[in-house]
């Protein structure tokens, strides 16, 4: 737990005294500067930080789990053995990510034709030259992902060829 008397630092409740900025630490009144960083550290995997504290601090877990450490040592042996493969894995996943975020704007823009037609939805000409289009277009989309899950599938077997470099 964070000491009570560090709370109006971590607040950064700061009071003029003339020209300074001061800070009020227990009892006495100490020079702020604005440079000042507290960084506090601790083994503990739960520090028990109450939340009106934790609110006002910044929290980097640094623990290493083994499953984490052999990913990321998978992923600097392959960048280091086979640079092209994890620039190709990483261009797909950027990829991937566009089309989805396409696919979320194509589905909002349907919502929001669907709730400002008026009338017979089946009479309605341009609702459904726009329904059809989105329709072609999101089946682009899904064909161009299952590609992509496909095109991963076949990197991250050849990815695995390394797997016994990274386990540790």
């Amino acid at each position: 737990a964070v000491d009570p008397m560090l709370v109006p630092v971590l607040r950064k409740d700061l009071s003029r005294q003339g020209p300074r900025m001061a800070v009020r630490v227990g009892d006495k009144m100490v020079d702020y500067n604005d440079g000042f960083r507290l960084v506090l550290a601790t083994r503990s995997p739960s520090p028990g930080i109450l939340p009106d504290v934790d609110s006002l601090m910044t929290t980097v877990n640094f623990s290493v789990t083994l499953s984490g450490l052999e990913g990321r040592l998978l992923g600097l042996t392959i960048q280091h053995e086979k640079p092209d493969l994890e620039q190709t894995k990483t261009t797909i996943l950027k990829a991937e990510e566009e089309l989805k975020i396409q696919l979320e704007a194509m589905e909002q823009k349907l919502l929001v034709d669907l709730s400002a037609s008026q009338g017979n939805i089946l009479e309605n000409k341009p609702l459904i030259h726009s329904l059809n289009e989105l329709k072609t277009k999101s089946q682009a989309i899904k064909a161009k992902l299952e590609q992509s899950g496909m095109l991963q599938e076949s990197i991250d077997a050849q990815r695995n060829v390394y797997q016994p470099v990274a386990a540790v």
